[in-house]
């Protein structure tokens, strides 16, 4: 039921319920919830809330043939990316010297929230959802998820894995109404 802007989704909701199974070789569940609400509390700007689930559940879950899912992506916790880590940012200590941080933004299971709030920018100063000749819309952003396998636990469940978060801005572009291009 989402209304979608000439940036992004500005007004409504949108969920997703998936479960799916692999067998043959490796046999496995998958869960994915995606929960995405969109306000919009005063002219013209959104907030927009998303809630996210993923796991893979069963024998081979966590078989080391099967990637493990990863935080660090710009579309579940922005600032993570794999570039985005040097040596003073990792304690290493373990046997096969790797980086913790890196570590535990990796997972069989994840949970994902962002909040957002979004604003055209030519309509900022009239308030009015207005996008002009080249639509452009400023973002304010939280992300937060915490990624876990099945012999640990996220720390709100009692467990070691602690939360990711990130703070920060962005700025959307709708190029030529074929692509939205996103810097932040």
């Amino acid at each position: 039921t989402s209304l979608f802007g000439a940036t992004s989704p500005i007004y409504g909701s949108r969920s997703r319920l998936e479960v799916g199974s692999s067998t043959g070789t490796l046999q496995y569940a998958s869960l994915l919830m995606d929960y995405r609400r969109y306000l919009m509390p005063k002219r013209p700007f959104t907030v927009a809330v998303r809630g996210l689930h993923f796991g893979r559940y069963g024998r081979d879950a966590e078989s080391p043939q099967i990637v493990n899912q990863y935080l660090g992506y710009p579309e579940f916790v922005r600032g993570y990316g794999i570039g985005s880590f040097d040596a003073n940012d990792c304690e290493t200590g373990d046997a096969d010297d790797r980086c913790a941080l890196f570590i535990n933004l990796q997972g069989s299971r994840m949970l994902v929230a962002n909040v957002e709030v979004r604003v055209p920018l030519a309509g900022l100063r009239r308030g009015e959802i207005e996008y002009g000749r080249v639509p452009i819309e400023l973002v304010g952003f939280f992300d937060a998820g915490v990624a876990w396998f099945s012999a640990s636990r996220p720390s709100f469940a009692g467990g070691t894995r602690d939360w990711v978060r990130s703070v920060g801005g962005a700025v959307r572009v709708n190029v030529f109404g074929f692509v939205i291009v996103e810097v932040s």
